[in-house]
């Protein structure tokens, strides 16, 4: 009898343990079929950093301004087949190799074919910056229950295809839960979705460096003076001198950098220390199965997902304007920070935008 009741107390204990389990969120970009390869719980993701890691999906880069490539007056004097060709030619033979760090090494014979290069090396780190921009995103709970989707993410027709699905979840080259109905959490898998991992552009650029070094080109005086344009800093790209907003391009909203930073000195661009807009989009985007783990907005008690399924962008303030006039548009920047607040709040007990972090 007294195993029986110590069987029973080791089933309740699991049970609880189980209910007190945390829910892992993922990001995810269904319609695009992507996946992000990190994810965590709404605490990791809110309070520990890791939703900072959005901001370069989303942000759109800035061309860097150079002066139009012109066949210097040296150059002019050069003899031979490819320094006489017209500049229409020089690009397209830029246009046609294969391997970037061969681009760099063309464009460091001259200083004509460096502006050329430099071009093409900024459209290859440009390439893994923003790529979800445009996209509809959800952060997903894994407990979310099936043909539970966000209003408007997926067509009637598209939902018709879904419903009867079944789907196995892959982790780490192992199957469970197999034959489960399809549910929106399932865009998280392998066997759904590509799984994108972040990607520093730097750490390609310093796979670039190393390459050029191979070929002896560290003793190239031309190459020490251009180390800093092989391997330029994020402000390449994400001026610091000109304000940021988040875009959902859904409902036509957007939270500018300045209202939702703790403090200024913390707004890098796009990128805002402690709290910044991969909160934002943790905060507004969360879809869970269970609800009582995702944000809830304290007067209502309705999940603060608000923008679930939409899709967003991450620009500077100016080319907003000048893009839509501003027309139409409204600034959401007060009301998130609302929401920011209370949340933190919760945490922490602290009004965070007045005490600091």
């Amino acid at each position: 009898m007294q195993e029986i009741e110590d069987i029973e107390e080791e089933d309740n204990m699991e049970d609880m343990e189980e209910e007190e389990e945390e829910e892992l969120f993922h990001f995810i970009a269904p319609r695009a079929r992507m996946a992000f390869s990190k994810h965590g719980t709404l605490r990791e993701l809110l309070f520990k950093g890791q939703a900072s890691r959005l901001v370069d999906l989303f942000a759109v880069p800035v061309q860097p301004l150079y002066s139009p490539p012109s066949t210097p007056q040296a150059q002019q004097k050069k003899t031979g087949i490819l320094f006489n060709l017209p500049p229409e030619i020089h690009s397209l033979i830029f246009d046609h190799i294969e391997f970037i760090d061969d681009v760099v090494c063309f464009g460091l014979t001259s200083q004509y074919f460096w502006t050329l290069a430099r071009g093409h090396l900024d459209d290859y780190y440009k390439s893994f910056l923003g790529t979800w921009s445009g996209e509809n995103f959800v952060c997903v709970g894994e407990k979310v229950k099936p043909d539970d989707y966000p209003a408007g993410l997926f067509s009637a027709e598209e939902l018709d295809t879904l419903r009867p699905l079944r789907t196995d979840v892959c982790h780490g080259g192992w199957y469970w839960n197999c034959n489960e109905p399809f549910a929106l959490s399932h865009f998280r898998s392998p066997t759904v979705s590509d799984i994108i991992d972040y990607v520093d552009f730097r750490d390609e650029a310093l796979s670039i460096l190393e390459l050029c070094e191979s070929r002896a080109k560290s003793k190239d005086p031309t190459f020490a003076a251009r180390l800093q344009q092989i391997i330029p800093e994020h402000s390449t790209y994400f001026p610091q001198d000109q304000p940021w907003i988040l875009r959902n391009l859904t409902t036509k909203e957007f939270v500018r950098s300045e209202a939702i930073a703790v403090k200024p000195e913390y707004v890098w661009g796009p990128h805002i220390h402690r709290i910044g807009f991969g909160e934002v989009l943790v905060i507004r985007t969360c879809w869970s199965g269970s609800r009582t783990a995702a944000p809830l907005d304290s007067e209502t008690g309705s999940p603060l997902g608000v923008w679930a399924g939409h899709r967003f962008d991450i620009t500077t303030l100016a080319k907003h304007a000048s893009e839509t006039d501003s027309s139409g548009w409204s600034d959401v920047s007060g009301e998130v920070r609302r929401e920011i607040t209370q949340l933190w709040f919760c945490e922490f007990f602290i009004d965070v935008y007045r005490v600091g972090i």
